[in-house]
């Protein structure tokens, strides 16, 4: 019994590392984020950093913006009917960067100069009406005027299409 315990104990925290090692990978072009899925309720927030993440992005949207430095790169995919009507960014790191957020499409390519269906950042949200049904690229990085190192943390939440819920009920006759 004590030895079958041992090795739960041990399997559930080699298990556990794995989750944490898996969850601290690079979310880059080669291996973009693939897990925000956000609910009707917008749930959950995704919350990360550009630090330490895809480098090889200097321009998009048809050379209308540079890139200029580290970028999360996260891969989702809307629907007609959509889980969201927009998403917000915010810059949690305070003045160290300039929060931009790009979407390029699937089919295009995700570090290459092609054009973006919209952008977002913390004064813009990106909405759902000017994204067409599709895979994207979602590409979190700081604004072209920011230096080369610029890079921090963020929050994006999708602002989920709520259903009415029933405020009172009455029954005449």
């Amino acid at each position: 019994m004590k030895r079958n315990l041992f090795f739960s104990v041990i399997g559930a925290a080699v298990f556990s590392a794995a989750l944490s090692m898996s969850a601290q990978a690079a979310q880059d072009c080669a291996a973009p984020d693939t897990t925000w899925n956000p609910d009707a309720a917008g749930s959950p927030v995704l919350s990360g950093t550009t630090c330490g993440h895809e480098t090889g992005i200097t321009q998009v949207c048809g050379s209308n913006f540079n890139a200029p430095g580290a970028a999360y790169v996260a891969l989702i995919n809307v629907t007609a009917a959509g889980s969201f009507s927009t998403i917000t960014f915010a810059n949690t790191s305070g003045g160290t960067y300039t929060l931009a957020a790009y979407f390029i499409a699937q089919a295009t390519g995700c570090n290459t100069n092609g054009t973006c269906t919209t952008s977002g950042s913390t004064a813009t949200t990106a909405k759902h009406a000017n994204l067409g049904p599709g895979a994207y690229y979602m590409v979190i990085t700081g604004a072209d005027f920011d230096n080369a190192a610029a890079c921090g943390t963020f929050t994006a939440t999708a602002n989920g299409t709520l259903p009415v819920s029933l405020q009172s009920f009455t029954v005449d006759g």
